[in-house]
């Protein structure tokens, strides 16, 4: 049996790898915010554009954001 495509819509970031630069509040502050310490986190996965994700995904300098 083939492997099906990932079609997962919820996502994560590692606070390990987060370098606090916040590219990604900014392009999607619906899904994303600063913690305020130096790092960002998801507040929610609803109603996500995975391309406009994956992007975000690519451009993070920590490499921080990833498909659950």
């Amino acid at each position: 049996m083939p492997d099906l495509p990932d079609t997962s819509q919820e996502f994560t970031v590692d606070p390990d790898l987060c370098t606090g630069c916040n590219d990604c509040v900014k392009a999607l502050p619906q899904h994303f915010r600063d913690t305020g310490e130096d790092t960002a986190e998801v507040i929610s996965c609803a109603g996500v554009d995975r391309a406009k994700v994956e992007a975000v995904m690519k451009a993070c300098p920590g490499k921080a954001i990833k498909w659950r």
